[in-house]
């Protein structure tokens, strides 16, 4: 058998044979390791455009979220300016002794309510879910990250909390040993919910109350201010991911 091997490879070089087959064996290898290559490249850039496609279609998702929040955003301001309008009556009335009048039934009738945000962060998860490392642009993914986990949960757990607190371990404990509410119906024919105090003398001498007053004034003062510069972060955003978009 190796007598035939040596023989055969003596023939071929003979023949001269051999630099050609080598040659031919050399570009099949090439050809080979060329088109596994192209087959990489070409997965590649299926890959990235699935994950472009993918980032595309989060990107749209979070930005429909967002401006969803916007309008929530807007209605907890419009609610929590009105309250404080009612607040700052309250206010006016007991500071200035200003004799009672039918308007303050209104005021002492929600003084202590506290407003509720409930944010959509659908798109979020989602994200968050299929890894947020797929929003390439790393200024635009911080910026996300940081509204959602950081503005969203500090409008919830400092600002409500803090307010559901005074409510319920405050304000609305004095309240219902000091008012009695009562239901009227307007020209529109919704139930308004109003409330009377027990004694208006008394209460323009209660500072207990006016303190709690004031207090629920700061609170939504600060609760303003914090929606405010939210929306405009949110505002902001929105634009980045537009830009992104476009891209």
């Amino acid at each position: 058998m190796l007598r035939f091997v040596h023989s055969l490879r003596q023939r071929l070089l003979s023949e001269k044979k051999f630099g050609k087959y080598l040659l031919y064996a050399i570009g099949e290898i090439v050809l080979i390791v060329v088109g596994i290559l192209i087959a990489f490249y070409l997965d590649n850039i299926n890959a990235e455009k699935q994950a472009r496609e993918i980032e595309t279609e989060l990107l749209s998702e979070l930005k429909s979220n967002l401006v969803s929040n916007i309008k929530i955003l807007e209605r907890t301001l419009e609610n929590e300016s009105q309250y404080l309008s009612y607040n700052q009556m309250i206010l006016d009335y007991l500071d200035h002794r200003k004799p009672y009048n039918k308007e303050l039934e209104s005021a002492f009738g929600v003084y202590f309510w506290t407003v509720t945000t409930n944010p959509v962060t659908g798109g979020y998860e989602f994200l968050k879910s299929k890894g947020i490392d797929l929003i390439t642009d790393d200024s635009l993914r911080n910026r996300i990250s940081f509204i959602f986990e950081n503005e969203f949960l500090i409008l919830k757990n400092e600002n409500e909390v803090w307010s559901n607190n005074l409510q319920q371990n405050i304000s609305y404990p004095y309240h219902v040993k000091h008012f009695r509410r009562y239901f009227a119906t307007d020209s529109n024919n919704v139930e308004l919910e109003l409330a009377k105090p027990f004694d208006y003398i008394s209460l323009l001498e209660d500072e207990e109350f006016k303190s709690i007053n004031t207090e629920i004034i700061s609170n939504r003062k600060w609760n303003i201010n914090s929606l405010q510069k939210l929306i405009g972060e949110i505002e902001g955003l929105i634009v980045q991911i537009d830009a992104e978009l476009k891209n």
